[in-house]
């Protein structure tokens, strides 16, 4: 199991409680008035994998409250840093001071971090979300656990996930049966293999649909100082 729910778990509690939220970056509540989200994510080139994720997408896609990721917004959420204020009052807010010395330390931090492969399959379901599996051995929380000690950072709970729609209800909706449905069908449906080589730090308008993310900072997995046996 991962993280505090396994991906078992998590499938159960939707199927047993039926209810979906208002997922994605566009909540309300969750932007608090904000435009500018900062994160360390893993981007991923879909268009690998198109003949494998467009049945799972033509079978969500004329479901009620889902809203299809394109295949400039697919990525793996590694770490949330917050929202980029001038001066930050929040836990969740970040300086752009901040987050330059974040970019420094994540290229420290993963200077001899290795790249590794994950395996993508099966579509799985938040109350907010719509997801692709990560099976990857534990490489994404090392690499999390890397960033978190290199920055000072504290780990989410919970399974790394390719999001690729958001279920965007009131909060309590009852989930369709249809779209129950739909993702049980492809419950048991491989993806293919992903090779990590990179992360990025980068910046989300939440206030634009689906936006383009802004790298600000690449932080390449090149095993750099294991290969050439620096210190």
């Amino acid at each position: 199991m991962q993280g505090v729910k396994g991906y078992e778990e998590i499938w159960e509690s939707f199927v047993s409680e039926r209810t979906l939220e208002f997922g994605g970056h566009r909540d309300p509540e969750w932007q608090s008035g904000h435009e500018l989200s900062a994160s360390f994510v893993i981007p991923v080139d879909v268009s690998r994998f198109a003949d494998r994720l467009q049945p799972m997408r033509d079978a969500l896609e004329n479901e009620p409250y889902v809203s299809l990721h394109p295949d400039h917004f697919m990525h793996i959420t590694l770490l949330l840093l917050g929202f980029l204020t001038p001066e930050p009052e929040e836990t969740n807010e970040v300086s752009s001071r901040r987050l330059t010395e974040l970019g420094e330390h994540a290229k420290e931090a993963l200077a001899d971090f290795p790249p590794f492969s994950v395996e993508l399959a099966n579509l799985n379901a938040f109350p907010g979300a719509a997801f692709v599996e990560v099976h990857d051995g534990g490489g994404i929380s090392r690499l999390q656990d890397t960033l978190c000690s290199g920055c000072g950072l504290k780990r989410p709970p919970g399974p790394p996930h390719l999001t690729l729609a958001y279920l965007q209800a009131p909060d309590g909706t009852p989930a369709p049966d249809s779209l129950v449905s739909a993702v049980s069908e492809y419950r048991d449906w491989p993806v293919g293999t992903l090779e990590v080589e990179r992360a990025e730090l980068t910046l989300l308008n939440v206030r634009d649909e689906y936006p383009e993310p802004r790298t600000l900072c690449e932080l390449p997995l090149s095993g750099r100082r294991e290969a050439t046996g620096k210190a």
